[in-house]
């Protein structure tokens, strides 16, 4: 059995910290047993009163083509057959289309707080990051769910080419980074525009997503991975042919990804020594497997999923070990972290407490610790755009960091204590917010959790920590007032930590 410290530290970094009775039971099922259940999830199987919450949203499930058909082209000015629509039916569609944002946020949290697979959900934080994409660019004011459920959640623990090649081919990503512009110079790409050569999916793929600003590439491979990616653009959904189409897309139904040949560049490239014909798709295709199986892109990978899950300063030793296991696996990311998560770098006693939770691990922490109903979610997403980290809501392509100096100031802080003492009181707890408003997900769900509830219990919060509080966080519950306690060990330096 494992003793009560380790267990504490695998429900913190494995899953956003413990709720009530998880110490225990990692205690009693053993670091082997655990660790085995959370790298084989099955998300498909899902706690069945989850499920049924989940399916309520109205969004859920569907894919990018289905978003594009019900929640973005239905808000045009005109209908398929050009009828001129009138104003308040577009005026209730466009307040239709507001609406998938906060339903995803809502998926997400609810998962984050009640799904049994911990280490799933927090290489969903993680994967989303390092393959970032933001929510109000265009169409992906309706993709970004279908993108997380297709590309992130799909291949989070499988093979990072996988991973690597379904962002690069989704339309949530080709829209995000432009690549659905980048076509040959001088071709008419797009509505008839000459979007030429476009390079911000090219760089960022090899900055951010592969090989790391130290990778080794050039400007010059920038250019030439742009020019071996042209044609890359978003299209018809695989396989469905649906009569929703208008001539203004010159019959181009969007949810899917389209090599667009007319629009691709022939010319050979050189990319990182290696020469591409750059005849059609499989160029590209061959560019990117190049990339993930570059050994640059094993430490880079390893570098990141360290920081995020050990220290801020990963140790040296570890980080090349868990590369050596990406290069010797193709890139198998389970393996990866198995090598990680068994290291004794992990283990180590000093690394426990020594990372600060980002605003996201912190809150969904904070409603995993109090049991909050998962259909109680909505105005967490609300309270990550006070803590600085609205969901799906970073502007840059790096995402949001993971570390401490991202997040530790004076008026974070604050931000964080204010928000610990109101949850403490018992306003999000109070069980009519439950499932209200799902498919209108009014403000008032959204920004006004009520007062009046019964306060947390605070021994509770302590007892499923393991008891594990410093005497100095003790002794300031104890002096407080009962209807404080609960929030001063929310918003305590101890919890804080992970």
């Amino acid at each position: 059995m494992l003793d009560t410290s380790t267990s504490l530290h695998l429900a913190n970094r494995l899953g956003f910290g413990p709720a009530p009775g998880e110490v225990d039971r990692i205690h009693h099922l053993g670091f082997e047993a655990y660790l085995d259940e959370q790298l084989n999830p099955r998300p498909a199987a899902l706690p069945g009163d989850l499920q049924a919450d989940l399916q309520k949203l109205p969004v859920f499930g569907k894919n990018t083509f289905e978003l594009y058909r019900d929640y973005w082209f239905r808000m045009r000015v005109r209908d398929a057959s050009g009828n001129k629509r009138p104003k308040d039916e577009i005026k209730m569609l466009k307040q239709l289309t507001v609406q998938v944002g906060p339903q995803v946020r809502m998926a997400r949290l609810m998962r984050a707080i009640a799904s049994p697979y911990r280490l799933h959900e927090a290489l969903v934080d993680f994967w989303f990051n390092h393959f970032n994409v933001y929510e109000h660019k265009q169409l992906d004011r309706v993709w970004t769910g279908a993108y997380e459920e297709e590309t992130i959640r799909a291949h989070s623990l499988g093979k990072f080419s996988d991973l690597l090649m379904a962002t690069a081919r989704h339309p949530a990503m080709l829209v995000y980074l432009d690549n659905w512009k980048n076509v040959a110079p001088g071709v008419y790409g797009r509505h008839g525009k000459t979007d030429g050569i476009n390079e911000n999916y090219a760089r960022e793929v090899m900055e951010l997503h592969t090989l790391g600003v130290d990778g080794g590439y050039t400007q010059a491979d920038v250019t030439a991975l742009a020019h071996i990616l042209t044609g890359w653009t978003v299209g018809a959904a695989s396989g469905d042919v649906h009569p929703i189409q208008s001539n203004w897309e010159a019959g181009i139904v969007h949810g899917g990804f389209a090599f667009r040949r007319r629009w691709h560049d022939p010319t050979a490239q050189t990319l990182l020594g290696r020469r591409f014909g750059n005849r059609d798709q499989s160029d590209g295709e061959a560019a990117l497997l190049m990339l993930a199986q570059h050994p640059a892109t094993a430490r880079h990978i390893s570098f990141k999923l360290a920081q995020y899950f050990v220290a801020d300063k990963p140790p040296t030793g570890l980080v090349n070990d868990m590369a050596a296991v990406f290069k010797r696996t193709d890139g198998d990311i389970k393996a990866v972290i198995e090598a990680m998560l068994t290291s004794s770098e992990f283990r180590d006693p000093s690394v426990r407490g020594n990372k600060l939770k980002t605003p996201y691990q912190y809150v969904v922490s904070v409603a995993r610790i109090s049991q909050l109903d998962p259909q109680n979610a909505a105005p967490l997403a609300e309270e990550l755009k006070v803590l600085g980290q609205p969901l799906y809501g970073c502007l840059t392509p790096d995402g949001y960091a993971c570390t401490e100096s991202a997040w530790l100031d004076p008026d974070a802080m604050v931000r964080r204590v204010a928000f610990a003492v109101k949850f403490g009181t018992g306003a999000y707890m109070a069980p009519h917010l439950a499932m209200a408003g799902y498919g209108t997900m009014n403000k008032n769900v959204q920004l006004q959790p009520p007062d009046g509830n019964a306060p947390l219990n605070s021994d509770r919060l302590i007892a499923a920590l393991g008891g594990q509080l410093t005497e100095k966080t003790r002794m300031a519950v104890a002096k407080a007032a009962p209807s404080l306690r609960a929030g001063l060990v929310l918003g305590s330096p101890d919890f804080m930590r992970c």
